[in-house]
């Protein structure tokens, strides 16, 4: 018993200690496993469908969240070499 809770207690130090080490690392892994569950529950195109329209709400959700005008911020958030006539 006692080896299960040192076990249980080095595993959750580890893990602790990446999180400080490597965060970004850590939420990749996290999110490249999501995907994956969700490509193989639902499938591929369900899953490109969900993440586009989160990237779309996150995209929107942070020009409200500067304040303004939405379209302002939309307008200034595209890079001015992208248009052609500019």
């Amino acid at each position: 018993m006692d080896n299960d809770k040192t076990l249980k207690k080095a595993l959750a130090d580890g893990l602790r200690r990446q999180c400080e080490k490597r965060p970004g690392t850590l939420l990749g892994i996290m999110c490249g496993v999501i995907i994956a569950v969700g490509i193989l529950l639902v499938g591929f195109w369900s899953v490109f469908f969900i993440a586009v329209c989160a990237a779309v709400g996150c995209f929107i959700g942070k020009n409200i969240d500067k304040g303004g005008s939405l379209i302002d911020n939309i307008r200034d958030s595209i890079p001015s070499n992208l248009h052609r006539w500019h």
